[in-house]
């Protein structure tokens, strides 16, 4: 036997179970009426005359009722065998009603009046017209003839499936058409269904092994539709609905460049929800155009999403910048006239961009939107929407997705209302934080896009941002205050992991960048400069924490957010101590076991493994990174009048690390250091000799040496040198 199609399939596991049961209500309700007919004729035997002519004058009515009434089911009986059960609950919902109703009157049997009353209403509810009894049967032969061509065609078009319906439902294929002229047809049918309906049965036990290996292959809904059509099988494709082509839409897009046609905007809208809704069931909502065809559907994106937009601003006046404001968009005289029809659009565009996956689609879409924003901003619960979709796209796409899509949710953020913003940067923040929680190489640059775009938005409105960091950062040290007095497993993962870190770098980047030393100097001081020492609190304790040789690498993160932020912003923060602490740490002075273990990528780590605590691979990457510290944290105040006096406990610390430690390689690193810290010194000394302001004065001493370059110091141009060194070495390391 060949292998039945995906269309066959589906029926078996879907529709087949309803088919068989719905034909078993109707032969049960036939055998009811049979069964009170055959006790009807029996107690009439045993009456006397009179009342055998009042019985048989109720059962030739009956008779003639029932005979209706076979005649009506006989009609719900081909169709059923014409649709192959693509069932409806409302009718299978009053056929159980009627049955309930006839068996409670069977159920009466003493009372033959009673049960004549009850039958009697029911056929005066049901019992057609004359004229109306010739049109239903014509219906029902035009319907067999129908079928039976269709099963024809069927044979050309589907041939193992004809072949199928051969073997295994050989009643439907083989059936006189003869059969259904007259009133006895009904009866043959249902006599017919019982053979139906035990080889359904059968069909049903022996391929239901089958059906479970391959439901797992089940191809998409439009195939699956598209073979019950081609068997006459689909109840849900509705022939009165057209089909899309493209030179309706060609038609469409010429009266819109011509004129601006509404009429011809409002059928492109109408054909864009559909293609929107296209894996959607038919049969649960009915739209205006059907779409068959992959190079309609493309084409309909490109040129709805291109025109249609023009067309509402040529209507509403907001073709200028200045004109696409939310507010003279909604004060304009033709909004009410076509708000529906641009709220129909915006939804549409909405719900395709929750279905797509396809990334080309995707980013061409989300590119094409942006012509949109300000009529979402027109619609807040829309907005919020859009709002939504966007942000879901800009944490899970590739970049280019995430470009686009942070490029809408910026223009949305300054084109909504003003409270819309706070919206924004809540969405961003609790995205970035929802998918930064892991971190690999391989992730690393999507997590670092993520955070520049939010530092980006963040510099929108300072007010509204303020107080979106302020309830942020109180956040972290609540965290760290909880992980601080319970002191237990869970309060300490929650401030050691990623999501923490990754959030103490991002506000390090959004303090840095608009609290920058240059830019309050000309524009004034920023709002969320008051945010830098409670930050710098959060971060110094979390370092405290737990200062383990094992969490080194989170140490290390920590450090270097304060370091950017000090060679931003030019706040002091007082690192050296814990710099120190970590250089004469027992793991890094004491003699470590030799290991062949790869070197630790400490950008990507925030807890050495076991592993390598205490061999020669963790001691020097762990003094490399010390010596890259040092120097940055230094080099930040290279041009500080009170640079000398800072680096002598620096000086002093490295150079009794240099005596006791026995690490060659590592020892060379610090000594490197301390020279060009010296030098660095001689460098402010000699140009400090000249000066002839005391210390007292801060607003002079800020702005000594002012106008160098920190590239122009020995220690800024060393470690200028070295930075331009690692970024060389790293490159090429990820082309290996």
């Amino acid at each position: 036997m060949a292998k039945n199609r995906k269309a066959t399939k589906k029926f078996q596991k879907k529709q087949l179970k309803p088919t068989i049961e719905k034909r078993r209500k109707v032969q049960k309700f036939k055998k009811s009426v049979d069964r009170r007919q055959f006790k009807k004729k029996l107690s009439g035997n045993d009456t006397t005359k009179n009342t055998n002519n009042k019985k048989e004058s109720e059962l030739s009515e009956k008779l003639q009722t029932e005979q209706k009434l076979s005649d009506s089911d006989d009609e719900l009986g081909l169709k059923e065998i014409n649709d192959l059960a693509l069932s409806d609950s409302s009718e299978e919902t009053s056929e159980e009603d009627d049955i309930e109703n006839f068996q409670i009157s069977d159920g009466s049997e003493d009372d033959g009046s009673e049960e004549s009353d009850v039958i009697k209403d029911q056929n005066n509810n049901r019992q057609p017209k004359s004229h109306q009894q010739k049109k239903q049967k014509q219906s029902v032969q035009k319907d067999v003839f129908e079928l039976k061509k269709q099963l024809e065609e069927l044979k050309d078009k589907d041939p193992e499936f004809h072949k199928y319906l051969i073997e295994n439902d050989q009643e439907l294929i083989e059936f006189d058409v003869s059969d259904f002229d007259s009133d006895s047809g009904s009866e043959k049918d249902y006599s017919d269904e019982d053979d139906i309906e035990e080889n359904n049965v059968d069909i049903k036990k022996s391929e239901s092994n089958n059906m479970e290996l391959d439901s797992e292959n089940e191809g998409d809904e439009e195939e699956e539709k598209a073979a019950l059509r081609e068997a006459g099988l689909d109840d849900d494709y509705d022939e009165s609905v057209p089909e899309l082509t493209s030179e309706m839409i060609n038609k469409w897009i010429l009266s819109m460049t011509e004129s601006n046609a509404l009429s011809a905007t409002h059928e492109l809208v109408l054909a864009f929800r559909a293609a929107a809704h296209i894996n959607e069931d038919e049969s649960v909502q009915s739209f205006s155009y059907r779409i068959s065809d992959p190079l309609v559907f493309n084409n309909l994106m490109v040129v709805g999403l291109k025109h249609i937009p023009d067309v509402f601003d040529h209507h509403l006046g907001a073709k200028g910048s200045d004109a696409r404001n939310p507010k003279l968009i909604c004060a304009h005289r033709k909004w009410k006239s076509i708000q529906n029809l641009v709220k129909s659009f915006l939804n549409s565009v909405i719900y395709i961009l929750k279905q797509l996956t396809e990334k080309d689609t995707l980013f061409f879409i989300i590119k094409e939107s942006e012509k949109l924003i300000p009529y979402y901003s027109c619609f807040p619960k829309l907005a919020g929407q859009y709002l939504k979709v966007l942000l879901q796209h800009w944490g899970t796409s590739e970049d280019k997705v995430r470009v686009v899509a942070f490029i809408n949710i910026r223009k949305l953020a300054l084109t909504a209302p003003s409270p819309f913003i706070d919206l924004c940067l809540k969405g961003i923040y609790s995205t970035f934080v929802q998918f930064c929680k892991e971190t690999s190489v391989f992730t690393i640059s999507s997590i670092n896009l993520m955070s520049n775009c939010a530092v980006e938005i963040y510099g929108l409105d300072f007010k509204r941002s303020y107080q979106s960091a302020f309830g942020y950062i109180r956040q972290l040290a609540i965290h760290l205050r909880n992980s601080m007095n319970m002191k237990s497993e869970e309060t300490f993962s929650a401030v050691y992991n990623w999501q923490y870190i990754h959030c103490i770098e991002l506000w390090s980047k959004v303090l840095a960048t608009y609290c920058d030393e240059q830019s309050v100097a000309t524009t004034g001081k920023s709002p969320l400069q008051d945010l830098i020492y409670p930050f710098v609190q959060v971060c110094i304790g979390v370092i405290k924490l737990n200062p383990s040789a094992q969490y080194f690498p989170l140490q290390f993160h920590c450090m270097r957010a304060l370091i950017h932020l000090t060679q931003k912003t030019g706040t002091f923060i007082p690192l050296a101590p814990y710099l120190f602490e970590i250089l004469h740490s027992a793991e890094v002075c004491r003699n470590a076991k030799p290991s062949t273990s790869k070197p630790l990528d400490f950008t990507i780590c925030l807890k050495a493994p076991k592993s390598y605590l205490r061999t020669t691979v963790y001691q020097d990457g762990v003094c490399e990174e010390l010596t890259e510290l040092l120097l940055e944290y230094y080099a930040s105040f290279c041009l500080s009048i009170a640079f000398p006096e800072l680096i002598i406990p620096a000086v002093s610390q490295i150079k009794r690390f240099i005596k006791v430690s026995k690490n060659f390689k590592t020892n060379k690193k610090f000594q490197q250091l301390v020279l060009k810290l010296e030098e660095n010194g001689k460098f402010i000394e000699r140009h400090r000799k000249n000066v002839e302001f005391g210390p007292g004065d801060i607003e002079k001493a800020k702005s000594f040496l002012r106008d160098v370059s920190k590239d122009s110091t020995p220690l800024g141009s060393y470690a200028n040198t070295l930075k331009k060194l690692k970024e060389q070495r790293r490159k090429l390391m990820e082309t290996n």
